[in-house]
């Protein structure tokens, strides 16, 4: 039978916890809807939340359309939605809402019995009627549920007891189970609080995840951002609106940089690379350099952009469809390339090689038409397709390219390397993943009582 792993939160560890459960017993990862801008190509060019396809690697199976069926990206003026990897529009929340009932009728054909469904980020009463990614599924499919407590935040006993109420009476029986996450301390303390949750729920007590100075597996939301690194060079990623993507610099956690994210121009001062990620919407993020005065800071320092970075390093922006920004509109980069961006209908979701080993994957509309510049690569594949397409640009120290997650790739350390003396030792980022969701999977084994946690999922 699958099981729903809930919350009364968002960042709670719903996320570490169904990595954890999908590498132990061999089970399916699976999220409804996730609203997220950290996304990630299947090899059949289908665009899914990246934190499945993290957990589909931690399995040690390939990501699949089935496994994300809703991707919800904030955009512009709305929520481009992305529906079995296939993005089908840029709506208002409204008009989102009123597709529910269309779109759910494909999804219910794609719940496994293998399947480990994590859901969305609280249960709210406002959003109750709605919600696919809970409420729908114990409905019409009688799933078992674990809620996951995020005790650092305080008031965990009495959220979880807040979500139980807030529940339709006819799915609380499905509640089996909690796990506390996020907690240090003595577990003694907490069992008044586990007997009183018990007794009011029926709920029973899995065991507890202790705090981690730093997230046991790649995360996936903006309120993650943290400073990592031990290394000497300093690195900063500039952490603007609609920033994507992040997560594909977890590569310097190996390396020989200290890497911090900035909001504010005087963080820059000591930084040895200004990174400017990907993006959702460059527009905004533009908008937002301008205005926060880093402009003039950026020209004056080493830069690395990735795909909407490298597009900000343009001349010239020319979003004809306003599928990008929102509306229809051509406007300046920062001209550190001789180089024009065009967004295009149709969106380039690929996993990506190219002749210089930079590899990765490629999520964007932005075509690069080369002015009086030269590429600096040759894309190869996409997906299983041959393909030929010229990509990146370097002037100075001054480096851009359109394939995330290449800093895990031969091609992107050996670069990094040339031009900023970074040397990053991380594995490929599948590697990564294995290994860090192999060490998860024995510190769960070590707190949560994996055999309980089995019954309930039979």
């Amino acid at each position: 039978m699958a099981i729903i792993i809930a919350s009364t939160m968002s960042d709670s560890g719903k996320s570490t916890v169904t990595t954890a459960i999908v590498k132990l017993l061999g089970l399916t990862p699976m999220k409804i809807q996730n609203m997220s801008l950290n996304s990630f190509p299947t090899m059949d060019n289908g665009e899914i939340a990246f934190i499945q396809a993290y957990q589909a690697f931690a399995k040690g199976i390939e990501p699949e359309r089935y496994m994300n069926p809703i991707l919800l990206k904030p955009a512009g003026k709305g929520i481009e939605v992305i529906y079995f990897g296939t993005p089908i529009g840029v709506y208002s929340a409204e008009e989102y809402y009123n597709k529910i009932e269309k779109l759910w009728w494909k999804i219910k054909d794609y719940i496994r019995r293998d399947a480990v469904i994590e859901s969305a980020g609280g249960i709210e009463p406002n959003f109750i009627d709605k919600d696919l990614t809970l409420v729908r599924l114990v409905k019409e499919f009688n799933l078992p549920v674990i809620l996951v407590l995020d005790i650092d935040r305080g008031g965990a006993f009495t959220s979880a007891y807040g979500a139980y109420l807030t529940l339709p009476e006819s799915i609380r029986k499905n509640l089996k189970g909690f796990i506390i996450n996020k907690f240090r301390g003595d577990e003694k303390l907490l069992n008044p609080a586990i007997k009183w949750l018990e007794e009011k729920t029926g709920m029973k007590y899995l065991g507890y995840l202790p705090y981690f100075d730093e997230p046991p597996i790649m995360q996936e939301d903006s309120m993650n951002i943290f400073e990592f690194g031990e290394g000497d060079i300093e690195v900063g990623i500039l952490a603007y609106p609609y920033m994507s993507n992040f997560n594909e610099f977890y590569a310097f956690n190996k390396s020989n940089a200290h890497i911090k994210f900035i909001k504010k121009p005087s963080q820059l001062s000591k930084v040895d690379l200004v990174i400017i990620p990907g993006s959702r919407n460059t527009f905004e993020s533009l908008v937002w350099l301008t205005e926060k005065g880093f402009i003039e800071h950026i020209r004056k320092k080493p830069v690395l952009g990735i795909c909407g970075g490298f597009q900000l390093m343009g001349k010239k922006l020319i979003d004809a469809y306003g599928y990008e920004s929102g509306s229809i509109k051509e406007y300046q980069g920062l001209g550190i390339f001789d180089i024009e961006v065009i967004y295009d209908k149709d969106k380039i979701i690929s996993r990506s090689w190219s002749d210089i080993k930079v590899n990765g994957y490629e999520i964007r509309r932005g075509k690069i038409k080369y002015l009086n510049e030269k590429p600096i690569l040759t894309i190869t594949k996409r997906g299983y397709k041959e393909v030929n397409v010229y990509d990146g640009a370097i002037k100075d120290d001054k480096l851009g390219y359109s394939i995330h997650g290449s800093l895990f790739s031969d091609g992107g350390k050996k670069l990094l390397y040339e031009l900023y003396g970074i040397k990053v030792n991380s594995k490929s980022l599948e590697e990564e993943i294995k290994d860090q969701s192999e060490r998860l999977a024995n510190i769960f084994k070590r707190y949560i009582d994996v055999d309980l946690l089995n019954q309930i999922n039979i």
